[in-house]
């Protein structure tokens, strides 16, 4: 072999990877691969969102501890000789020279991304191509280099707000489950109790309780493999950015003979990738506890409503019959009673629950807005109130068509598969507690407010709130119950 060319060989054996210079500081990692101390340095703190990347090798990627470092004390040796013996320079090595004219090569091929000496840049096969002085070529691409590293750090931040934004989701969407889980298990037991009450036969209410929970079990599989598959996919998304981000971060830092080699084309590839975001997985629970049977129970303890006009706002208008009551266009002049609501468009029922099971329903219609369920017979009816279980009030509502919450803020936002035109409200005072029943949707639980001891004497509550809009001029009407199939 030519010594020249074994020179040469044995200087590119000790020239660092990462930087492709002569080794300074040379340590080893674990799976044998040699570099510069300050280049893996480099390399593994690279931010990655607010966490750091995890350490693997620049040439092989498996994983390694940075405290496995070891100083390769013998390769430092043999480097510092042939450093001192001047068989390379820093800024690349001595054998850059062109093959065919033994002149330096100084000049670049952008086109054909090769450098080239003076007599090449001339040659036909480089005629109409920009060949420009290295060093133009160098600035020129670091700082196309340093627009790609920004592009791509600011995916590689989406990327991660999307992984942490999925986790959360899934997080959320667990104790969902878990919530509807129980509530199909509390439904079954509470409503166990009401048919032992009766002296009835349960068998029905168990199957379509245990058939609830093996379809939201079922949902729960299938809803957890697409939130895995679509985690994958980001995660996978993740690393490759990682990978081609540390590739243009390494290239950059390199002497100038040995950035620009395929410089464009990394470039080309940093282009072309764009974060590919995931079909959204939707985690809106299909299953409700439904008993079908149920509605027959409840009815076995309907209580007839009636309104109590001296407790309705001024411009609330209550029917003759007292089983109605809609927002009117004027305000009327009512005397001012104390059981009268001053400051909110609410009506009471004139029964007084303090104990036993009561069951009612109410036509919602189309409305985009009302309010109902139960209060305490004390309740504030002339200042500003809220309708929470602190105050008092026993209240789901719905409100600019979509938003079904109960209570107040405190309570998070009610997810319903089907409005509802009727809701049903089941009271079970020594039980202490109240529910609420979708009627147009077979009778599925819309939402039971948790244990709360009632302080006393309790109404019925009704708000139409206002006619905002076609959808919201309908009363709002206590149904009967008597005489239903």
């Amino acid at each position: 072999m030519d010594p020249a060319r074994l020179v040469e060989a044995v200087v590119e054996e000790l020239a660092c990877p990462v930087c492709m210079t002569l080794l300074r500081e040379p340590v080893s990692i674990t799976c044998g691969h040699t570099f510069c101390r300050s280049c893996l340095s480099g390399l593994w703190e690279v931010p990655r969102g607010p966490q750091k990347l995890d350490s693997t090798c620049p040439l092989c990627r498996a994983p390694v501890q940075p405290r496995s470092l070891r100083p390769n004390w013998q390769l430092a040796s043999v480097v510092e000789k042939v450093r001192l013996l001047g068989l390379c320079s820093e800024t690349g090595m001595e054998g850059d020279v062109c093959k065919l004219h033994s002149e330096q090569l100084k000049m670049f091929c952008k086109e054909d991304g090769v450098m080239a000496c003076e007599a090449c840049s001339q040659s036909p096969e480089h005629k109409n191509h920009s060949v420009v002085p290295m060093e133009d070529a160098a600035w020129d691409y670091k700082w196309k280099l340093h627009e790609a590293l920004e592009r791509l750090r600011k995916e590689q931040e989406e990327a991660w707000k999307l992984e942490v934004s999925e986790r959360k989701r899934a997080d959320n969407w667990k104790v969902q489950v878990e919530t509807r889980k129980q509530t199909i298990v509390q439904e079954f037991e509470k409503y166990r109790q009401l048919l032992k009450r009766q002296q009835l036969a349960g068998r029905q209410v168990e199957v379509e309780a245990a058939a609830a929970l093996a379809s939201l079990e079922e949902e729960e599989r299938e809803t957890t493999r697409k939130l895995e598959l679509s985690r994958d996919e980001l995660t996978r998304q993740s690393r490759a950015l990682w990978r081609m981000i540390a590739e243009l971060e390494e290239r950059s830092q390199r002497p100038v003979r040995w950035m620009l080699p395929g410089v464009q084309e990394a470039l080309n590839r940093s282009e072309s990738w764009s974060l590919q975001r995931p079909e959204p997985v939707s985690l809106e629970l299909k299953t409700n506890c439904l008993v079908l049977g149920l509605r027959e129970i409840l009815k076995t303890y309907a209580l007839d409503v009636c309104l109590d006009p001296d407790t309705a706002y001024s411009r609330l208008i209550v029917s003759e019959d007292r089983k109605s009551v809609r927002y009117g266009d004027t305000q009327q002049d009512l005397p001012d009673n104390p059981e009268r609501f001053y400051r909110y468009n609410i009506v009471l029922g004139k029964q007084c629950i303090s104990s036993g099971l009561h069951y009612w329903e109410v036509e919602v219609g189309d409305r985009s807005e009302w309010g109902l369920g139960v209060c305490k017979e004390d309740v504030d009816r002339k200042e500003v109130v809220y309708l929470s279980p602190h105050y008092g009030f026993w209240v789901i509502r719905l409100r600019k068509g979509t938003e079904y919450r109960a209570g107040t803020d405190e309570y998070p936002l009610l997810s319903l598969q089907v409005p509802p035109h009727r809701v049903g409200i089941f009271l079970d005072y020594e039980a202490h507690h109240i529910s609420f029943y979708n009627v147009t949707d077979s009778g599925s639980h819309i939402f039971t407010f948790p244990h709360c001891p009632f302080p006393g004497r309790l109404l019925p509550y009704f708000s139409p709130c206002y006619s905002i809009g076609i959808n919201n001029t309908a009363p709002l009407t206590i149904c009967s119950l008597d005489g239903e199939d």
